[in-house]
């Protein structure tokens, strides 16, 4: 398999995988901390909202991910040029997202799991993927 395929193949099970494991996380995580059901039930549950965002979220990080590909150039030849092609576009994603849903304020238990429940999955798979990558590729330059 060519290294651009692997790596356009890495990136969509990434996602895949990432967004059904964060879904069904993001599901018990939301009926876990379900309120209690009061006389009055609200009109508008912003579940959804939740569910929309992490899946949002995880295609741009997947759309970030495409960083990987500058892994082919030359100048990007070595072992930590191309984890920086890897990780370092969506690690600040990551960053900027944590501090998107604390909007600044004072960090709770539930935005941290909330964040660990968005990007914990992707991160695993990618760099699940990465190693892979690195232990085919750079065995072929070591040859």
């Amino acid at each position: 398999m060519s290294k651009k395929k692997f790596i356009l193949l890495s990136i969509l099970k990434t996602w895949l995988f990432s967004t059904i494991i964060s879904t069904v996380l993001l599901i018990v995580f939301m009926n876990l901390t379900k309120p209690e059901v009061s006389e009055h039930p609200r009109n508008c549950d912003m579940s959804g909202l939740a569910y929309g965002l992490v899946i949002i979220w995880l295609l741009f990080l997947s759309i970030a991910s495409f960083s990987s590909l500058l892994s082919f150039l030359r100048s990007f030849q070595s072992k930590i040029k191309t984890a920086l092609c890897w990780f370092l576009l969506p690690i600040i994603f990551m960053i900027y997202y944590f501090f998107m849903i604390t909007e600044g304020q004072k960090i709770s238990g539930e935005d941290v799991l909330f964040f660990l429940i968005a990007n914990f999955p992707w991160l695993a798979f990618w760099t699940f993927y990465y190693s892979q990558f690195s232990r085919i590729y750079f065995k072929e330059i070591d040859k």
